[in-house]
């Protein structure tokens, strides 16, 4: 394939169609806005959504998410962008195909490393501030995504701040204070969201503003890196090493994955 032939990448968010349908037709024009020429992106969710926050919904919904990754390679998407920055089954997800996948979270946090040397992360609910911190400690940053602090909404507040502006100010400041306590407490330099919700909020927001550090969007940057996984896949012929972490599991495997949901 042509190393300039068009790319199309699924956004793969964990949001349900049917109830956050608003959220994800926003999400839709902000990704077209932002994309790359010659990259379009399609934005799937998923049902029922995760909004029943903890580990065993992360599970449910990374088994969903990784099939929809599965059909979405055999439909032709160039790749996958995994629209939920904790990251659920995103190895595993790595395995099953042979496009690139690229996880909300571990881009975005990547990507904020260069930004700054010392990064803070404002999560939406308590729920996730060990989960944060364990995405931290396997993607090699301890020393440097420093402070993970957390608001408490939940996504269906989030979605309805949309039109809701007196929502939405209020959620700003729950944001700004646990960013500028992140600043005045440990030194952070770069301060973004744990998650695409307050991202696409916020994106717009010309007053969004700290002290002495910047906030960075997760979704514009794991959006670059999307595009650029691309560009090396096609470069390199392969979307990962399939050495070790991210061995090619058999089609079997696969196939019994989605057999298990009934997308067989």
């Amino acid at each position: 394939m042509s190393a300039h032939a068009p790319v199309r990448i699924l956004y793969q968010s964990y949001t349900d169609p049917a109830l956050h349908q608003p959220y994800l037709s926003r999400l839709a024009d902000y990704l077209a806005g932002i994309a790359a020429p010659g990259v379009s992106f399609e934005v799937r969710g998923i049902s029922p959504a995760d909004t029943q926050l903890g580990r065993l919904s992360e599970l449910r919904c990374s088994v969903q998410s990784i099939a929809g990754i599965v059909e979405a390679e055999r439909e032709g998407f160039d790749a996958v962008l995994v629209g939920h920055f904790q990251d659920a089954g995103l190895f595993e997800a790595r395995t099953a195909v042979d496009i690139p996948v690229i996880g909300h979270g571990e881009a975005s946090m990547h990507q904020a490393c260069m930004l700054g040397g010392r990064v803070g992360i404002v999560s939406i609910d308590p729920v996730y501030l060990p989960w944060h911190h364990e995405q931290i400690r396997r993607y090699g940053l301890e020393s440097r995504v420093v402070d993970v602090r957390c608001m408490q909404i939940t996504p269906d507040e989030a979605v309805a701040a949309y039109d809701d502006p007196a929502g939405y100010e209020a959620i700003k400041k729950m944001f700004l204070d646990a960013a500028q306590a992140m600043v005045r407490e440990s030194g952070v330099e770069v301060v973004m969201s744990a998650g695409g919700l307050f991202a696409l909020l916020s994106a717009t927001d010309t007053d969004l503003q700290l002290d002495g550090a910047m906030v960075a969007n997760p979704t514009y940057l794991a959006v670059r890196q999307a595009e650029l996984a691309v560009s090396v896949a096609r470069a390199t012929g392969t979307p990962v090493s399939r050495g070790g972490t991210f061995a090619r599991a058999t089609p079997r495997a696969v196939e019994e994955l989605l057999t298990l949901i009934g997308r067989n």
